[in-house]
């Protein structure tokens, strides 16, 4: 049921700057409520053979009847239909077909249907109209069916999607009134596919909040819900979109300029705060502010004014409008429970002019931010929640941030300190972030500091480590006092302790244990790790912004982060690799743990300088990150160890992983977060950050000059280039393609017509990954010339895939391998190898791909 509206709004009255409109009087506030109240109010409409067609999307309607929902502001924005109908999804792409087909388990699948026998439909466009056209509403009493059927739509809405989709339909009824061409959402559950809303949404998807990253312009949808075949089925462009090859990119209704954050934790984990947000409005008439907020924290008080308006850019003279003397004007607040759809929206009481520059300040209260995890170690959950923001990620702006934490507490922020001062029971630090950021956010616990300068970089590099012991060891305890104190692996406590880094023993129960990890020690190497990555990075990809990174430890154990010179490191990653392993984290005997703090330093360029488009582009992010990390580690380690980590990455690449089929062919890395599926939980993580970062490998290797002083020189070039074209931008995948072709080598044109196409189509857009079998020979053919003879072959791909195979001669152990040629193969081929060479001695054997230039299965 419905709550009683008082409990649902949150409303006050302005505290600041004189007088406010009452938020009473806030006509947006009585939509909201027509909206949520809104039930089949007794129309009807008799239809047979009525055919509705929304973008990918025909819905049959054979005979029945649609129940209408109360009007809205004097429109109907809804109906319920009762009777025998059906949908058919047709997929506008290729790839989201195979989607489609993968999650369906159905070779060759080609359209989606599914029959039912009610469905629910909300809209702002002219759907009303036609289902009226063959016939016009009939008055009758209310159907308690429809009724029941629209409650459990409600039901899903509140407890399943955990969404607010009446604040979608409210955008578009404040923010453009009269809009015929508005979202349309239709909840079905048929026949024979589980329960789905299925959407069309003007504005993009992303509109929707539904809690998922970036979805960006892409505006049709099939959302499924369900516990384990639930996920985005379908998600595209419009069918007319994709045929022209040109699709629009999401835009804010708002640009936010600046945040000014006045942070109290109170209990040592609760929060308050207020927050002022600077935007400048992106369209004429918003009324509807959407807002990112943490469910838990509760909104008390909402103010809005208007400081100026700037021209159209078409009137360069005109003069901008200063609004000095603006009033703060109390806004409603739409946030329902925390348990439920607690979308936060704001309602302007009235329509703000575009190019407005607006304040918005919002005071708020709650808990689930931070979690005590013992002794003073704190983990900070709501990393991109915990204060109000437009669109983390989409859209940067400039910080002031202020924290006043319990004495003896310490603060690590993004952006640089500006002051900190002590009272008696608070510690209050103000931080600035200079430069735009996409999101913001800190640390919390007692912290000891390092710090060093690196002279090539220019950036000091800070650590902070907690000296004391989180909880999490009591469990380490726990397990080793039920292994008898027989420590890990056949590892005895005595040894264990031995490798502990500064760690005593206690007892439990008779048994040895952790008492602590002195990480404060470790902090050294922590540094050193910074160092060299940040070197990399500068060299690369040029200089940070910011002259400092903030590296501080977190309780969580292989749950790493980056924000803006602020970087999570966990617990684990402050332990000997000897002791990580004896303790099982799988991720320290793969590397993954070493390397890790290379990644999160390598997002300070792969994600906050430069960020991506949409879920499509993520892998811009997390794929370069990862390259970065696998860079820094064959510069510090060599590239016997390079090639293995790379054998280790398309190892996981072709492996299943709990998938009916290779990670590879689930899908190409501009599927996102979408590759993971109740069918292959493992492949985002797997393709966006191991295949991305082959993609960026394998660039690399083509632009490789062995002989030249920097052999790197062409690819530092254009990785340079693209940072400095989208410094502060959110570049897609169309846009890196770009700066590839712009660097392109003549080596690097496989197809002949001067175009790096062939390389994106295959590896970026596709999901082949080939396999290469060499039968190679060396011959001696006198006075010091030897011959290689052999075969190359390559199968599994199609007839137009493209493959530069790079040839090698292995000198043995210790000797570097000496690349003596590059073998040109399209699609499934064999090609015959016959080259004689001078060479000082006779090589131990020819080989192909000795660095893993190419992303290949390989056979002997």
């Amino acid at each position: 049921m419905l709550r009683a509206l008082p409990a649902l709004l949150l409303l006050t009255a302005a505290l600041f700057g004189g007088p406010a409109i009452a938020a009473a009087d806030n006509d947006g506030l009585a939509s909201y409520a027509a909206l949520r109240d809104a039930r089949p109010d007794g129309r009807t409409v008799a239809v047979e053979q009525l055919s509705i067609t929304r973008d990918a999307f025909t819905f049959d309607f054979e005979r029945g009847t649609f129940h209408l929902l109360a009007p809205v502001d004097g429109r109907t924005i809804g109906a319920v239909f009762l009777g025998e109908g059906s949908y058919v999804l047709r997929p506008a792409s290729e790839h989201e077909r195979r989607h489609l087909a993968f999650v369906r388990g159905e070779r060759g699948l080609e359209t989606v249907r599914d029959r039912f026998t009610e469905l629910v439909l909300l809209f702002v466009d002219d759907t009303d109209r036609e289902i009226q056209l063959q016939q016009t509403a009939q008055m009758d009493a209310p159907s308690p069916k429809a009724i029941d059927a629209y409650n459990r739509f409600l039901r899903v809405q509140r407890k399943d999607l955990e969404v607010n989709l009446h604040v979608r339909l409210l955008q578009d009824l404040l923010n453009t009134p009269g809009n015929q061409s508005g979202i349309f959402l239709a909840f079905v559950d048929g026949d024979a596919l589980p329960p789905a809303l299925l959407a069309v949404d003007p504005r993009g998807v992303e509109a929707l909040r539904l809690g998922l990253p970036l979805l960006g312009a892409e505006d049709t949808m099939m959302l499924v819900i369900d516990s384990k075949r639930g996920g985005l089925w379908y998600l595209s462009d419009r069918d007319y979109e994709i045929a022209r090859g040109k699709a629009p990119r999401y835009a804010a209704p708002v640009d936010a300029l600046h945040y000014s954050l006045d942070t109290t934790i109170t209990n040592r984990v609760d929060l308050r705060g207020e927050t002022t947000i600077t935007f400048r409005t992106q369209e004429n008439g918003l009324r509807l502010l959407p807002v990112d907020l943490l469910p838990s924290l509760r909104v008390t008080d909402a103010q809005v004014r208007v400081v100026a308006v700037h021209p159209d850019p078409k009137d360069a003279a005109g003069p901008v409008i200063e609004t000095p003397d603006a009033r703060w004007q109390a806004a409603a607040v739409v946030q329902e429970h925390e348990d439920a759809d607690a979308t936060l929206a704001i309602l302007a009481p009235t329509a703000l002019p575009q190019r407005a520059d607006v304040e918005l300040r919002l005071t708020y209260a709650g808990a689930e931010v931070l979690q005590d995890v013992g002794d003073n170690n704190y983990v900070v959950g709501a990393r991109t929640s915990w204060y109000p923001n437009f669109s983390v990620f989409r859209d940067p702006a400039t910080f002031t941030l202020t924290y006043r934490v319990p004495k003896d507490h310490d603060v690590v922020s993004v952006g640089r300190m500006l002051e900190t001062a002590t009272t008696d029971a608070q510690v209050v630090s103000r931080w600035q972030a200079d430069d735009p950021i996409r999101v913001a956010g800190f640390n919390y616990g007692r912290f000891e500091r390092s710090a060093q300068v690196d002279e090539q970089s220019g950036i000091e590099m800070q650590v902070y480590t907690n000296p004391g012991t989180p909880d999490i060891i009591r469990e380490i305890n726990s397990i080793i006092q039920a292994s008898g104190g027989g420590g890990f692996g056949g590892v005895t406590s005595e040894e264990g302790r031995a490798i502990l880094s500064g760690a005593s023993a206690s007892q439990l129960g008779g048994g040895p244990g952790i008492e602590r990890v002195n990480t404060a020690r470790l902090a050294e190497s922590a540094l050193v790790d910074a160092i060299n990555a940040a070197r990399i990075g500068d060299t690369y990809f040029g200089a940070l912004p910011q002259r400092h990174v903030a590296i501080t430890q977190q309780a969580q154990w292989t749950f790493g982060q980056s924000w803006p010179s602020l970087i999570f490191l966990p617990y684990v990653s402050f332990m000997s690799s000897t002791l990580r392993a004896q303790l099982g984290f799988g991720l320290a005997t793969s590397g993954g743990i070493e390397e890790l703090g290379f990644h999160e330093l390598a997002h300070q360029w792969w994600g906050h300088l430069v960020g991506w488009d949409s879920y499509r582009d993520q892998w811009l992010s997390e794929g370069f990150a990862e390259f970065t990390a696998e860079l820094t580690a064959q510069h510090m380690r060599g590239w016997d160890a390079s090639v293995a980590n790379w054998k280790n990455k398309r190892d996981l690449i072709t492996a299943k992983l709990q998938s009916p089929m290779p990670q590879y062919e689930v899908g190409p890395l501009t599927q996102g977060f979408r590759l993971s599926t109740g069918k292959s939980p493992a492949a985002y993580s797997v393709i966006t950050y191991s295949k991305g970062a082959f993609v960026l490998h394998m660039l690399r290797m083509m632009m490789w000059e062995g002989r030249a002083e920097q052999p790197d020189g062409r690819f530092i070039a254009m990785m340079r280039d693209f940072v400095a074209t989208h410094t502060g931008g959110a570049p897609s995948t169309a846009d890196f393609q770009a700066i590839v072709q712009k660097h392109m080598t003549p080596s690097m044109n496989a197809t002949g017509d001067g175009r790096i196409d062939w390389f994106f189509d295959q590896w970026v857009y596709g999901s082949a990954v080939p396999t290469l079998t060499s039968k190679l020979k060396i011959k001696k053919a006198g006075r010091g010339k030897y011959q290689i003879v052999g075969q190359v072959a390559q199968k599994d791909v199609d007839r137009e895939f493209r493959t530069l195979v790079p040839l090698y001669l292995d000198f043995g152990r210790n000797q570097p391998k000496v690349q003596f040629g590059t073998l040109p193969m399209i699609g499934e081929m064999t090609r015959d190898v016959d080259v004689t060479l001078e060479l000082p001695r006779k090589p131990k054997k020819a080989v192909i791909n000795a660095r893993m230039e190419v992303l290949a299965k390989i056979e002997d």
